[in-house]
């Protein structure tokens, strides 16, 4: 074999070789057993990649990534979502329910599931121009995002993301303009305690510290806690040190 034909070889291996990796279907992740978080995002970010990393929410969820799976996803299968870059597009065909994009048909297919869709409040893109935009404009957009809260998004501080998802709670981290009505959407009444004076009831999937410090001071020593409920190790060591008894029933 001369120089020509090796080197025509060689090519021919490495096309074929080319093609059947371009061809062969995306992998599914290995499933943990854990709940399980989806990252959607319309590309690759330096953002996502700390939330697809975090080994704080690792050791309580399965993290994924939709981008990395083509966006065929099966929703039903995930507790929540965490959206990156709400753009004004994005923002106006979430809206409007005309979406064609993967990314877009993704997000509204969780909100229309019920699902927790997460947003960090810097990837929010209309937030960029509240002191720019001309207040009727502004207002005008601004009702959109409004009624994406309404419909289940949480927009927050990237920082208070990992606090957020683990304890369902999140402080609200955007003011509306003024003229702008908020709706306040009523809670869900909480579930009665026990008989006695001395116990109460955590009906979370993830109970945390700070859900067992708010019963402490109470003045409660005994918690009720659903059969499947995560207890973190801070809520332990905290129900321990002041003798409050964690009850699974």
């Amino acid at each position: 074999m001369d120089f020509n034909q090796l080197v025509e070889e060689i090519v021919a291996r490495v096309a074929a070789k080319i093609e059947a990796e371009s061809s062969a279907p995306v992998a599914a992740p290995v499933d943990s057993g854990k709940p399980k978080l989806l990252i959607l995002t319309q590309e690759h970010g330096t953002l996502c990649h700390q939330m697809l990393e975090s080994p704080r929410l690792a050791e309580y969820y399965q993290t994924e990534c939709a981008l990395l799976q083509d966006y065929q996803c099966a929703l039903e299968s995930y507790e929540a979502v965490i959206l990156f870059g709400l753009d004004l597009e994005l923002m106006g065909r979430l809206s409007g329910g005309l979406c064609e994009t993967p990314a877009s048909r993704l997000a509204q297919k969780a909100l229309l599931l019920g699902k927790k869709v997460f947003v960090p409040q810097e990837t929010v893109e209309l937030l960029k121009y509240a002191d720019s935009a001309p207040a009727a404009y502004y207002q005008h957009l601004y009702g959109q995002l409004t009624l994406l809260q309404q419909a289940g998004m949480t927009i927050c501080p990237l920082g208070n993301l990992e606090e957020a998802i683990l304890s369902g709670e999140c402080a609200p981290a955007v003011k509306p303009p003024a003229p702008v009505e908020v709706i306040q959407v009523p809670t869900a009444a909480p579930a009665a305690p026990a008989a006695s004076g001395d116990c109460a009831r955590i009906d979370k999937r993830i109970v945390t510290e700070r859900d067992v410090g708010a019963v402490y001071k109470r003045g409660m020593t005994t918690v009720y806690v659903c059969q499947k409920a995560i207890i973190t190790d801070l809520a332990r060591e905290y129900a321990q040190a002041r003798g409050v008894e964690i009850v699974r029933d």
